[in-house]
């Protein structure tokens, strides 16, 4: 069983990375069982700029939950479940500095589907959420807003589910000693979308744009 989620957050501010808004999807491998999609009260005030990325103000999350009071549901439909994301660390991390600030520990197996894509999807000059929809023909709207970029990832996760060697992929993915699900703490998720697949395309694109 599968939760893929996706945040929306504040940014690096004095408080922290706080989330603002958070979709999950409840995945069986074969379809969606349960969703639960919410406005957060960041309980600080959200950038200018990341009102011009996500369209979320402080007059849009003023009246909504914080994150104490939606942190029960959060563990319900999660429990028992392998927490899947575009750049998991990212949204994975946040969300357990959420838990962790109202004294509670958050633990999930996680999946990438960035690092997912790379393994099953090779040569693509990016693996942006929005250049991957673009390139596998997947639908994507309310881009950065939490519930568009969850349904575009879990139709993603579909697709990489039923790729040619996914079995062995996902199985070496989730083995416990493995390094695939990493992410540099220090490293913005988009930073690494954007990074290029292999050396020599680090090369070229260095070469483009000089």
């Amino acid at each position: 069983m599968y939760t893929i989620i996706d945040i929306e957050t504040t940014g690096n501010g004095i408080k922290g990375n706080k989330i603002t808004e958070i979709s999950i999807f409840k995945f069986d491998g074969h379809e969606v069982i349960d969703e639960y999609t919410s406005l957060v009260n960041p309980e600080c005030e959200i950038p200018y700029f990341i009102t011009g990325l996500t369209g979320i103000d402080n007059d849009l999350v003023r009246n909504a939950p914080t994150w104490e009071e939606i942190a029960s549901k959060v563990l319900e439909i999660t429990q028992d479940t392998i927490f899947v994301a575009h750049s998991v660390n990212f949204d994975y991390n946040v969300i357990k500095n959420e838990f962790q600030n109202i004294g509670i520990n958050f633990s999930r197996k996680k999946l990438c589907t960035v690092r997912l894509s790379r393994k099953l999807i090779p040569g693509l000059n990016s693996y942006s959420l929005g250049k991957l929809c673009t390139s596998l023909n997947i639908p994507l709207t309310d881009r950065h807003r939490a519930k568009g970029d969850a349904q575009a990832t879990v139709i993603l996760f579909k697709k990489l589910l039923r790729t040619n060697g996914a079995e062995k992929v996902f199985k070496a993915f989730l083995n416990a000693r493995s390094q695939e699900a990493t992410l540099p703490p220090l490293l913005p998720k988009e930073i690494f979308e954007r990074l290029p697949n292999s050396p020599v395309s680090i090369i070229l694109k260095t070469q483009r744009e000089q």
